[in-house]
């Protein structure tokens, strides 16, 4: 295939993989077998490799001159020696320039590049070998030159479906091309630790690399090694330091299913484990604003070492004493980081289309069974009687167990904020199945005492029932003054920053209840009771979309920003999708709420509304 020929399929989609194997000539593989040491094919492997691994990459063509032996180099000074060179493989290798850097190196295509590499294989020349040759004979020396690029080859893992790959593909490749011999992956990236020798990452992936692939007796101390490597080369990052608990959990596991476990030697991994687990949920605390989301992975090891030091069992009496002892001294840890995670599972997930992983639900209530386990269920549901985070999460798993529990709902001390704050939304969740024991208006006027108290750093939650329960649709008889809600939004904005912000960054926040049709406690929607077809409509469906059950709310857009508007209020309210709120107008949209505050979903421009009746008004 010629080069026009070449170029017309790339630019037109159509170049295949029987493409390469047919521009790979028996003239090329020829100078392969003859000669995989010299500059020309070596060149060749490394554009192939970097060109496969990181779609796009090219060298520049200095470089690549620079590297050609001088030996080699052609006597004719009219023929550019790169040019000259790498003639055997002209039809593969694209020169172009870029703005504002010099010429520059790449193989045409990605698909050349993995025939190429599969080419260098049938040739024992491995993708290691080609690895450790770009290390030594490209890097080494100008690892500046080179950081972004080994970054993607040697430690990005790819995303595949819910979760990462366990390593980068060149090390899974390398893995399979050599069945399994770890040492060649162990090899390449120690040599990558030791030329970017102030980066975190290759310690890091290394460290997981032996706790996670190698069989050896030793590869705890050995992945242990290179955890503390990678701490010390940045100690301040929080999913670095995860790395060093995750080598101490996953020892204790596989101790743990020794059924002859030494007791003094669990502990020592256990404390080990946990210590680091707090060091990693400390630099989390302080880890930059600007870091897309905050670290939960402390808080979760340090549950999971918790229950399996709980499920391991030691033989010997004194053993089980010191072990119930070091038991019962970890409850309090265990109930704090429970804490932690049932407000925010309940309160937010990773994004709109993704859900936290089962796992972590999982293990954190088993956890907190474990060490509370008179009757382990029962303790549970009762544990959640007693937080907002634990009464929402009955609307998703057995809202009976509320219902059961309702005898236990004592009405709280009209000055008790906490109580009347979890027996107004206990009344919430069993209004959702047709119960409640008071009316919406008695709920009203307890919160309305707490309100007219006009304390300070109040909990985003009392501010959302305030928005739940006094949302101007109906202002009930009987209670004067009723709260300025412009006023609750921008309080309830402010405490979240103080309280959850650091901790749901750059995640989803869930809306917890919608504003229905009907009366009372009644008109507060559940997001289960709407089916996944007017979840669609509310989130991604255009301002024509009607959802059965949800009322609308008039409002008005100014300057990018949303506001319900309502008895000469205007209410600010976040748009759910940004770009919806594109120009000024009257509009309206279905109202959700979620722990910052009041939402507003699929917006409408009321005027496009009126020009479309007004055209079918006229065809009729």
């Amino acid at each position: 295939m010629s080069q026009k020929c070449l170029a017309f399929n790339i630019m037109q989609g159509g170049f295949q993989k029987e493409d390469a194997e047919k521009l790979i000539t028996e003239e090329m593989v020829n100078h392969i077998e003859k000669d995989t040491k010299s500059s020309s094919t070596r060149l060749l492997s490394f554009l192939a490799l970097i060109h496969w691994y990181v779609p796009g990459s090219h060298l520049s063509k200095l470089v690549c001159e620079e590297f050609i032996d001088p030996t080699k180099q052609p006597s004719d000074e009219d023929n550019p020696k790169l040019e000259t060179i790498m003639k055997p493989f002209e039809d593969l290798i694209d020169i172009f320039s870029e703005e504002q850097e010099d010429r520059c190196v790449r193989l045409a295509h990605r698909v050349i590049a993995d025939a190429c590499l599969k080419r260098f294989t049938e040739h024992n020349v491995t993708r290691s070998d080609i690895a450790l040759d770009f290390l030594n004979s490209m890097v080494k020396g100008k690892e500046s030159n080179y950081g972004e690029i080994c970054k993607n080859i040697f430690i990005t893992r790819l995303e595949t479906g819910k979760r990462k790959e366990q390593f980068s593909r060149l090390i899974l490749d390398i893995m399979h091309e050599s069945g399994y011999n770890h040492n060649q992956c162990i090899d390449l990236l120690e040599m990558a630790a030791n030329l970017f020798s102030t980066d975190p990452y290759y310690p890091q992936t290394l460290a997981r690399f032996y706790y996670i692939k190698v069989k050896e007796d030793n590869k705890y101390e050995k992945a242990e090694k290179w955890a503390e490597e990678a701490i010390k080369r940045n100690p301040n990052n929080s999913r670095i330091r995860d790395t060093l608990g995750q080598v101490h959990k996953n020892h204790l596991l596989s101790e743990a299913k020794n059924p002859s476990s030494d007791f003094k030697k669990c502990l020592a991994i256990a404390q080990s484990a946990t210590d680091a687990f707090k060091k990693e949920e400390i630099a989390a605390e302080n880890d930059p604003e600007d870091r897309t989301t905050f670290s939960y992975s402390g808080l979760l090891g340090f549950l999971q070492v918790c229950k399996i030091m709980n499920d391991t069992r030691f033989g010997k009496s004194y053993e089980r004493r010191k072990h119930l002892n070091y038991i019962s001294g970890l409850r309090g840890d265990v109930e704090s980081r429970y804490d932690f995670f049932e407000w925010y599972l309940a309160f937010s997930r990773p994004s709109f289309e993704k859900e936290d992983p089962e796992y972590i639900h999982r293990d954190v209530e088993n956890c907190y069974k474990k060490y509370f386990t008179q009757t382990a269920e029962t303790t549970l549901n009762e544990k959640k009687m007693k937080s907002f985070g634990g009464l929402l999460h009955f609307l998703k798993s057995d809202i009976n167990v509320v219902k059961e529990h309702q005898r236990a709902l004592k009405h709280p001390q009209s000055d008790n904020e906490t109580q009347t704050v979890l027996y107004i939304l206990a009344n919430i969740v069993l209004s959702q199945s047709g119960e409640q024991r008071e009316q919406a208006e008695e709920l009203q006027a307890r919160l309305q005492k707490l309100w007219l108290r006009e304390m300070q750093d109040r909990s985003p939650e009392f501010y959302l029932l305030i928005l739940l329960l006094f949302w101007p649709d109906e202002a009930q008889p009987g209670i004067t003054n009723p709260p300025n809600l412009e006023n609750c939004v921008q309080y309830m904005g402010q405490s979240y920053e103080r309280k959850y912000q650091k901790y749901l960054r750059g995640r989803y926040l869930v809306p917890l209840f919608f504003f229905g049709k009907e009366k009372g406690l009644q008109r507060l929607v559940h997001e289960l009771k709407l089916d996944q077809i007017n979840l669609e409509l509310l989130t991604e469906g255009d301002g024509n979309a009607d959802t059965e059950c949800l009322q609308r709310i008039n409002g008005e857009v100014k300057n990018q920003e949303v506001f319900a508007v309502r008895d000469g209020q205007q209410i600010p309210v976040t748009p759910h999708d940004p770009s919806s709120a594109c120009k000024p107008g009257q509009v309206s949209f279905y109202l959700g709420f979620n722990i910052r505050g009041p939402v507003a979903y699929n917006i409408r421009y009321e005027e496009n509304l009126s020009l479309q009746r007004s055209h079918v008004n006229r065809v009729l």
